[in-house]
């Protein structure tokens, strides 16, 4: 997995996440944020013990609230996404 931060400020983190193919990711905390899908992906979502298989299509854009979670790529290929955290 890599996580890169393309933007900082004191409002906003911007981050871009990739997964390899099969990577499951560790736990962790995210603030409120927009995700927005890089690359066609089929996740699976583990959080406060729920899984949640999750498909999504490049150039999808959702709004997800704070959370603790765990992400894991179920697809065989690369999954990518640029992450918009506000800081509040």
């Amino acid at each position: 997995m890599g996580e890169t931060l393309e933007f900082e400020n004191d409002r906003v983190r911007v981050l871009r996440v990739k997964h390899a193919a099969h990577e499951q990711h560790s736990r962790t905390m995210r603030h409120d944020r927009l995700i927005i899908y890089l690359k066609d992906g089929h996740i699976k979502r583990t959080e406060g013990g729920k899984q949640q298989e999750i498909r999504r299509r490049a150039g999808e854009v959702v709004w997800k609230d704070r959370s603790q979670h765990q992400i894991e790529n179920i697809k065989d290929t690369d999954h990518e996404v640029i992450i918009v955290e506000l800081k509040t």
